[in-house]
Formats: C-alpha cells, sequence, structure tokens
C-alpha cells in the first residue's frame, strides 16, 4: 500500500514540474508581448537589477521545471513501471513462469496444425 502512495505523490511531483516550466513560460510570453512598454519602465525607474533577478528566477524555474518534467514520470507511467517490473521479476525467479512461454507455442502450434487438418478434411469432403 505503501508503494502506492509513493506512486501517486511522484506523478504529483511530475504535474508540478510541468506547472513550473509553463508558469514561467508564460510570464516571459506576457513579458515579451508587453516588451517596449516594459523595458521604458525599468529604464526610467532604474530598476535593472531587480528586472535581471526576476529573468534568472524565471530561468530557474523554467530549467528546472523541464528537468524535473523529463525526468520524473507521471503517474500513469509509474504504474507501469511498478507492474512490469514487478512481472518481470517474478517471472525470472519462477522456473514454472520461464518454461510458460515454450508451452504456449507449443499449444499453438498444435492448435493451427489441428485447425490446418480439418480445413484440408473439409475440403476432401
Amino acid at each position: 500500500m505503501v508503494e502506492i502512495y509513493w506512486l501517486q505523490r511522484i506523478g504529483a511531483l511530475s504535474c508540478m514540474f510541468n506547472v513550473m516550466w509553463i508558469f514561467a513560460t508564460v510570464v516571459v510570453g506576457c513579458f515579451l508581448l508587453i516588451s517596449p512598454m516594459a523595458i521604458e519602465i525599468i529604464k526610467e525607474n532604474n530598476i535593472t537589477n531587480q528586472a535581471k533577478k526576476v529573468a534568472k528566477t524565471l530561468a530557474a524555474i523554467f530549467i528546472v521545471g523541464v528537468i524535473g518534467s523529463i525526468i520524473t514520470p507521471s503517474t500513469k507511467e509509474m504504474y507501469a513501471i511498478y507492474g512490469l517490473g514487478g512481472t518481470i521479476d517474478y517471472i525470472k525467479s519462477n522456473d514454472k513462469a520461464k518454461q510458460l512461454p515454450d508451452k504456449v507455442v507449443d499449444a499453438l502450434t498444435r492448435y493451427v496444425d489441428s485447425i490446418e487438418k480439418e480445413d484440408k478434411d473439409n475440403e476432401n469432403n
């Protein structure tokens, strides 16, 4: 049960990273739309240092958000990783499960052969 909780939390973390880089992109996009006015206001009020700090902060938020989004899997991906990983570990450790693919192939071969025989018998009649 604890594993499912952490799968959900890591999925939420992935969502938070997505929100971070989208937020930074929207803020920069809005700034670019009003940039002629904003640049004049920044120069008139002599707040270039503060504007640089804001730009650096937005760049850091964007970079962390993008890297976090790339590295952190979503909840759906975490469930797939957890489920497939457990299944693969089980198959590797269980001798009967290792033999299963061979038996399935043999059974399918026999089934297809029986269908072919029935088709031939139907054609002869």
